[in-house]
């Protein structure tokens, strides 16, 4: 059987390589170099009920290469079964697809509905028919959105390489563009989650910041209002933190910090809130917590930072080896009051106790 059986002839001498300088593997020429076992082939689907169609397609594409990938074609002859392959098999590159099937316009209605389907708008979508057009080609291209249309018996083996490859290469240049859309979505996503975190988080020790703890207060006093819950509370202060940074310096200082965030956070439940409220003083929301159960809590943090030594970077010209030390904290502990309309009086009867602690020579929990 001859590539041009059912073809038009075609007069024109192939061409003898790649137009404009493009790549041999980029160009309308089969590429009948050695192929590729790593690259995936490109899916080309035939829709015809002209079983000739078939194989005059499979004679003409049997050798082209695009891009370095070989292409496989893949046989329906019917608009309902091009359509159901086209739903199990999201990678089709191009569709060549028969006008007249199961009706005169089957396969303009497929074409309609594929163009419908937002994830699928990558095909590219060639029409071919033996019969006359009734409708322009210029006005099926609009209204349909097609890649290309031509009668079969216009078709040649040169013409339909031509319309392949074209079709192809506006094909990867769509998912090129889907991807780098992707792409840039997901950076700009990315950006702005970072934004959002920066914007809640303390910097330096990655817990929540003055303004969100202040909102996350506001939420958790509803709940407890609402529900007739306790709602917990402490300050803590680590003890001679300025003899610290006076000493070993400010980044001392900050991986001590760090450090110290830690400790805290293992003694805590995942339901409780840490922030850091200024400077080196931190503030702990216990929800479900009355007094009691938040000295208990407190005095817990306390110890794990005092039984826990902190390792100090040294400082000077040169390495020099962290040196431990205990790093000790004045608590002061205290809950909300149903009758209280915020928690603003407990804020201030936790900073009294907590003054009260350092008074007391720091390393306690005293409750206010």
């Amino acid at each position: 059987m001859s590539n041009d059986f059912l073809f038009a002839p075609d007069a024109s001498p192939p061409p003898q390589g790649p137009p404009g300088g493009e790549k041999a593997s980029d160009s309308a020429v089969p590429d009948f170099g050695a192929p590729d076992p790593d690259a995936p082939p490109w899916l080309i689907l035939v829709a015809d009920d002209e079983p000739e169609m078939h194989a005059v397609t499979r004679l003409a594409l049997a050798r082209l290469r695009f891009r370095g990938r070989p292409v496989r074609l893949l046989d329906c002859t019917s608009a309902a079964e091009a359509e159901r392959i086209l739903r199990g098999t999201p990678d089709i590159a191009v569709l060549l697809l028969d006008v007249v099937m199961e009706t005169e316009e089957a396969g303009l209605h497929l074409v309609r509905r594929i163009r419908e389907d937002p994830g699928n708008r990558s095909i590219r979508i060639i029409l071919r028919t033996g019969q006359p057009a009734r409708v322009p080609e210029e006005d099926l291209v609009l209204a349909y959105e097609i890649d290309g249309f031509a009668a079969k018996t216009d078709m040649t083996a040169g013409r339909l390489i031509t319309c392949v490859v074209t079709a192809l290469r506006a094909h990867a240049d769509f998912r090129a563009l889907e991807q780098r859309v992707a792409e840039r979505t997901r950076q700009l996503e990315e950006a702005t989650a970072r934004l959002n975190r920066l914007a809640v988080l303390d910097p330096l020790t990655g817990v929540w910041n003055r303004r969100r703890f202040l909102e996350l207060t506001e939420a958790e006093l509803a709940r407890a209002r609402r529900h007739g819950r306790p709602l917990g509370l402490f300050l803590l202060d680590p003890d001679g933190f300025r003899r610290i940074t006076d000493t070993h310096g400010l980044a001392a200082g900050d991986a001590v910090l760090r450090a110290l965030v830690k400790r805290v956070r293992a003694a805590l439940r995942i339901s409780d809130h840490l922030a850091r409220f200024g400077g080196e003083e931190f503030v702990v929301l216990l929800p479900e917590t009355d007094a009691a159960g938040t000295a208990v809590v407190a005095e817990r943090v306390r110890a794990a930072l005092a039984d826990s030594p902190v390792p100090v970077p040294g400082t000077g010209p040169g390495p020099r080896p962290a040196e431990s030390r205990a790093v000790t904290a004045s608590i002061g502990a205290t809950a909300w009051l149903p009758l209280e309309p915020s928690v603003e009086q407990a804020f201030h009867r936790a900073e009294r106790a907590l003054q009260a602690a350092r008074q007391a020579g720091g390393n306690r929990v005293e409750v206010g």
